[in-house]
């Protein structure tokens, strides 16, 4: 086999005897987008989103949105979470109280998941109401109190136990499970990651069983989460993402950051964390080993750890990630933010967008949907204005929130909306 070289040299490979060498696309690698453009939102100051229920189209990229609420109180608590329930049939969010402070959460409202109609509020009190999490009945939220893993059946608005473990489910001020993030049901909606403190367990809320038990204190971990399959669980610390399985067999230290995180399948097998690169490009060595870099994103695969570039931009970027742990093993959604740039007069690609990746490998074209306008409210809290996005299991709705009715006088203004996707 011979190869040109100098000023004249063909490019494609050839054999001895002249004839070009089909060598294809290697199956390791991705090709992503190269200089993609970069769209400004029209009116960005002045646009107008339409009264609840109705629909309207988005002026850059002629999606098709329907606005869901008016009442500018919908919450979030980052993208990861599954808020679909397990056929898609119903979405929850929490709300803040529309009199009071935008802080305080006030009720849980439950959305028809395929029209965006609101149904009505839920009978759920006495829990940080950023600990709901659908599990495999469509019908049972589950959350903790106190001691016990609690059940709200949604036809019957019956609270019922599951079980009462020994001690506190959860940490810290609010007893959040797992460090709140993450989305600690596997696909099935039967293992749940749990923990008492720093003692960290899986239990299968369907047949009642209990993992092994792991003392994660010396680990200063921001939250915990457990894979789509249940196979494995991951804990976003200080130092890197750890990987374990279920049972706690084996340790590796598959990325050198703690950024959020959201799981899913590459090339619809093969189980993967979806990632960005934080700004301080923490393990630059590392990244630069993998050829990746503080303007991309990234998917690295659970059974070995190689890494996939899947997006990259011109600066760089926190955005909201949403895979709904893999189960429609196709795409992973970013609500890409700002980060209080003006666009008249900076602006990079993909910014302000809400974006559909491939998550495959060879060639991955983002699918550029629409501007969410969400931004950060002048001496506001990142946090409260972030925008936040969910997409369904089918993959064929997204909703999304966002304060482009009201971002100048108050934190945390944002309504709930809806696009369908055709793909």
């Amino acid at each position: 086999m011979t190869f040109g070289c100098g000023d004249n040299a063909d490019i494609d490979p050839k054999d001895d005897d002249g004839d070009i060498i089909d060598v294809g696309t290697d199956p390791e690698t991705t090709q992503i987008e190269e200089n993609p453009a970069t769209i400004i939102p029209p009116d960005y100051n002045d646009f107008k989103p339409p009264a609840a229920g109705q629909w309207f189209e988005d002026p850059a990229f002629g999606t098709r949105i329907k606005r869901l609420t008016d009442e500018q109180n919908i919450n979030g608590w980052n993208s990861e979470r599954a808020m679909f329930s397990a056929d898609d049939k119903y979405f929850v969010i929490g709300k803040s109280n529309p009199n009071g402070s935008s802080t305080y959460i006030d009720a849980i409202g439950l959305f028809d998941g395929r029209t965006g109609d609101f149904l009505r509020d839920l009978p759920i009190s006495g829990i940080d109401k950023s600990e709901l999490r659908w599990s495999y009945d469509p019908q049972m939220l589950v959350y903790p109190k106190e001691k016990k893993l609690m059940a709200f059946n949604l036809e019957t608005n019956e609270e019922t136990v599951l079980k009462e473990f020994p001690e506190k489910l959860g940490k810290g001020k609010r007893n959040r499970l797992c460090g709140g993030d993450g989305n600690d049901f596997d696909d099935t909606g039967e293992w749940l990651l749990l923990n008492m403190g720093d003692t960290m367990f899986a239990y299968n809320i369907r047949t009642g069983e209990e993992g092994p038990k792991k003392d994660m204190s010396a680990y200063d971990w921001n939250y915990c989460t457990i894979s789509p399959s249940g196979n494995y669980i991951l804990a976003n610390a200080e130092s890197g993402q750890y990987l374990f399985t279920r049972n706690w067999e084996s340790e590796r230290r598959i990325l050198p950051n703690n950024s959020h995180l959201d799981f899913g399948y590459l090339n619809g097998t093969e189980e993967c964390l979806v990632s960005r690169i934080p700004e301080w490009n923490d393990g630059r060595l590392w990244w630069a080993e993998h050829g990746v870099g503080n303007g991309s994103f990234l998917a690295a695969r659970l059974s070995d750890g190689k890494i996939f570039e899947l997006l990259r931009t011109t600066k760089w970027f926190s955005p909201m990630v949403s895979a709904v742990a893999g189960s429609n093993k196709k795409y992973v959604c970013l609500a890409m933010r700002g980060h209080k740039l003006n666009p008249t007069e900076e602006w990079h690609p993909y910014f302000g967008e809400l974006i559909l990746i491939p998550l495959k490998t060879g060639e991955v074209k983002p699918i550029r949907l629409a501007h969410h306008r969400c931004r950060d409210v002048e001496g506001g809290i990142d946090f409260w204005n972030q925008p936040e996005q969910w997409i369904n299991h089918a993959g064929d709705r997204l909703f999304f929130r966002s304060n482009m009715d009201n971002y100048l006088t108050e934190d945390a203004k944002h309504d709930l909306y809806m696009i369908e996707l055709d793909l």
